[in-house]
This record gives C-alpha cells, sequence and structure tokens, in this order.
C-alpha cells in the first residue's frame, strides 16, 4: 500500500510538472491563496491553465505541487475514515 501512495505521488507531481512545462508561451497566471485553499479550484486552475497554455512561476507551480498533494492526503484520509466506520459498524464478528 506504501508503494502504491508513492507511486500516486510520483505521478501526481509529473502531471503537475507536466502542466507548468507545457505553459511555454503564453501568458503568465496568477495562482493566489484563494486556488490553492480549495481542492476543487486546484483542478480547475489545472485544466484552465493547460488550456490556455499558461506559464506558472517556478513559486507558484511549488505552491501547486504543495496545494495538490495536500488534496491528495485529504482524499486518502477520506477513504480511510470511510473503511474504519464500515468495519467498526458491519463487522460480522459483533
Amino acid at each position: 500500500m506504501k508503494k502504491y501512495s508513492t507511486l500516486k505521488k510520483a505521478a501526481l507531481l509529473s502531471v503537475s510538472m507536466l502542466v507548468g512545462m507545457s505553459a511555454a508561451n503564453a501568458h503568465s497566471t496568477n495562482l493566489d491563496a484563494s486556488i490553492l485553499s480549495s481542492c476543487d479550484a486546484v483542478t480547475s486552475f489545472a485544466k484552465n491553465a493547460d488550456h490556455n497554455d499558461a506559464q506558472i512561476s517556478s513559486a507558484q507551480m511549488k505552491g501547486y505541487v504543495d496545494a495538490r498533494v495536500a488534496c491528495q492526503v485529504q482524499h486518502q484520509d477520506q477513504h480511510l475514515q470511510s473503511e474504519k466506520y464500515f468495519v467498526k459498524n458491519y463487522n460480522s464478528e459483533k
């Protein structure tokens, strides 16, 4: 399970870097704290930035990658909590 998690993070980082590198000849895009604080906004930003071939600075890319990893951890934690709830409430050994 740990290898899978590490592999997912590496793939996510690769995709994030690809989005940043594909932004060679375009306008600058603002990546502010309001975007980075919402997982849905981070996803929308990445889709829009890739679609518009936006340039993202190194500092902004680092902020984006950190926010994306935090969203992934949050998402995995939600799954773990759901599994714990299921096992606790529906365990056949009760």
